[in-house]
């Protein structure tokens, strides 16, 4: 049995892969969209749920996502992630309400962590 559900979106087809089988290793259920707009237009997930979201992607940013999903079904708590981010985007994030703010490369334990945090929030 799943330790929990994580909804992962991210553009780069790689990142996803490559997060999604670590996510999966450590015993949660993933469900992968490879752009913001592929979420937001799907049916809300069952919580409890968090969602791992990319920072910078197009058409959408994850901020963006945030915002339109916020008060929503498909408001889950958020562990931002980014391979282009600085202090600035992370207090952006975390004023945000995001759980966390990793950057990529990023480290397998740290995002377990983060991942588990955001459960228990949802959880809760």
């Amino acid at each position: 049995m799943p330790r929990g559900k994580v909804v992962l979106v991210d553009d780069d087809p790689s990142v996803r892969k490559a997060l999604g089988r670590l996510i999966t290793a450590a015993g949660y259920e993933v469900v992968a969209f490879p752009d913001a707009t592929s979420y937001a237009t799907a049916p809300a997930q069952e919580r409890p749920a968090c969602l791992v979201l990319d920072i910078r992607m197009p058409l959408m940013t994850g901020f963006e996502l945030q915002g339109v999903v916020a008060g929503t079904s498909r408001d889950l708590p958020i562990v931002f992630i980014t391979g282009h981010g600085d202090v600035d985007v992370r207090e952006q994030a975390l004023q945000c309400g995001a759980v966390d703010v990793l950057f990529k490369p990023i480290d397998e334990g740290v995002l377990i962590a983060a991942i588990e945090k955001a459960l228990d929030i949802a959880r809760a």
